[in-house]
C-alpha cells in the first residue's frame, strides 16, 4: 500500500513538473514573440491617405529600399508648390509663439531619421514627419527589423551590429540615391525606436547633431519583468531569464543585453528626453534613469502631464514645437562642409 501511494505521489510530481515545464516553454515563446516579433500592423486609412495625396499635407513622399533591400524607407520632404497641412501650420504658429523662427516653407536645413515603436511601422510616423517638415527638415523613416514591410523576422532593439548601424547606413544610402547634400542630421525615436536612436548615436557620434527620445527606457529586461508581472506575478522575472537562456542558445541578443543606459554613456549629441508622467508600460523612472545615464553635456528632460505611453504625442501640450525648437537650435548653424539645401529631392531619385 505504501509503495502504491509513493508511486502515485511520484506520478503527480512528475506530471506537475511536465505541466510546469510546458507552461514555462509556452510563456517563453509568448514573451519572446511579444517582444522581438510582434504581429505586424496593416496599413491604416490615414497612412493610405497621406501616401496617395501627399500634396494635401504639404508633402512629397518617396518610397524606396535601403541597405541591400533589407530596410524599406520613406523620404518625406516639403512640397514647395504647396502649403503646409493643418499639423504643419499649427507647428509653425506654435514656434512663432515661442519666439523661434522657422525657415520659409519649402526650405530644408537638415534631415531627421525617425524610428518607430515596437509593433509599429514607418507609416505611423508620417504625422510626425509632417510637423518636422514644416520646421524645415526632411525626414527619413525606415521600417525597423520585424516590423512593417521589413524582410527581417525579428527586432533586437538596436542591440546587434546590423541594427546598431542601421540608421547611419540608411542615411548614407538615402544621400546617395537622392543626391542629398551633406546637411546636418539628427535622430528621433519613440519607445523601441528610442533604443535604436541611443544605440546609433553611441555607435557613430560624429554623424548626429541632435537626438530626441520619446518614452525611452534604460533596461529592457526590467521593463519586461515589470510588465509581465502584471499578468503572471513573480513568474514574470523567471520568464525573462528563460527568454535570455533561449536567446543565448540561439545566438541572438538577450533581454539583459538591451540596455540603452549603457549605450547612453557614449552619447555626446545634445539630447532631449520626453516622457509621459502616467506611462504604465514604461514607468517614468525608467525614462529618468536613461536621461541620467546620458553623457551629453547638453540634455533636457520634458515630463508631459497626464500622458501615457500611447498618447504622449497627442496631449494639448505643444510638444512638437518643443522638439522642433530643440532640433532647430542644434542643427541650424552649418559647419564648413555643410550648406542649407532648399531643393526637395523625394520625387527625383538619382540612381
Amino acid at each position: 500500500m505504501t509503495a502504491m501511494r509513493s508511486g502515485r505521489v511520484l506520478t503527480m510530481v512528475s506530471a506537475f513538473g511536465l505541466l510546469a515545464s510546458a507552461a514555462v516553454a509556452i510563456g517563453v515563446s509568448v514573451v519572446s514573440g511579444y517582444v522581438f516579433s510582434p504581429p505586424r500592423r496593416e496599413l491604416q486609412s490615414y497612412h493610405r491617405d497621406r501616401l496617395a495625396h501627399p500634396a494635401e499635407y504639404g508633402l512629397r513622399i518617396a518610397s524606396f529600399e535601403c541597405i541591400q533591400a533589407k530596410v524599406p524607407c520613406l523620404l518625406v520632404e516639403p512640397d514647395a508648390d504647396a502649403v503646409p497641412g493643418a499639423r504643419g501650420s499649427t507647428l509653425r504658429r506654435q514656434l512663432a509663439e515661442m519666439g523661434v523662427a522657422a525657415p520659409p516653407y519649402g526650405a530644408v536645413g537638415g534631415i531627421v531619421v525617425l524610428l518607430h515603436a515596437r509593433a509599429g511601422r514607418k507609416e505611423d510616423l508620417l504625422p510626425v514627419a509632417e510637423r518636422f517638415v514644416a520646421a524645415g527638415f526632411r525626414c527619413l523613416i525606415p521600417d525597423l527589423p520585424g516590423h512593417g514591410e521589413s524582410p527581417l523576422p525579428k527586432a533586437a532593439f538596436g542591440a546587434d551590429e546590423f541594427e546598431g548601424t542601421l540608421p547611419r547606413r540608411a542615411l548614407a544610402n538615402t544621400r546617395k540615391v537622392f543626391a542629398l547634400p551633406p546637411e546636418p542630421a539628427a535622430l528621433w525615436g519613440i519607445s523601441m525606436g528610442g533604443a535604436f536612436a541611443i544605440r546609433a548615436a553611441s555607435e557613430s557620434p560624429e554623424m548626429w547633431r541632435a537626438l530626441v527620445v520619446v518614452s525611452g527606457f534604460d533596461a529592457l529586461d526590467e521593463v519586461i519583468a515589470a510588465d509581465s508581472s502584471n499578468y503572471v506575478g513573480p513568474i514574470g522575472r523567471v520568464l525573462g531569464r528563460a527568454v535570455d537562456a533561449v536567446s543565448l542558445i540561439k545566438g541572438e541578443p538577450r533581454l539583459s543585453e538591451i540596455r540603452p543606459e549603457v549605450w547612453a554613456g557614449r552619447v555626446k549629441a545634445p539630447t532631449l528626453v520626453v516622457h509621459g508622467d502616467c506611462d504604465q508600460l514604461i514607468p517614468i523612472e525608467r525614462g529618468r534613469k536613461l536621461y541620467e545615464a546620458l553623457a551629453s553635456d547638453e540634455k533636457r528632460w520634458i515630463q508631459v502631464a497626464a500622458a501615457g505611453h500611447h498618447n504622449v504625442l497627442t496631449t494639448p501640450a505643444p510638444l512638437y514645437a518643443e522638439m522642433s525648437a530643440w532640433l532647430l537650435r542644434w542643427m541650424r548653424a552649418p559647419t564648413n562642409d555643410e550648406e542649407p539645401d532648399r531643393t526637395p529631392r523625394a520625387s527625383a531619385p538619382h540612381q
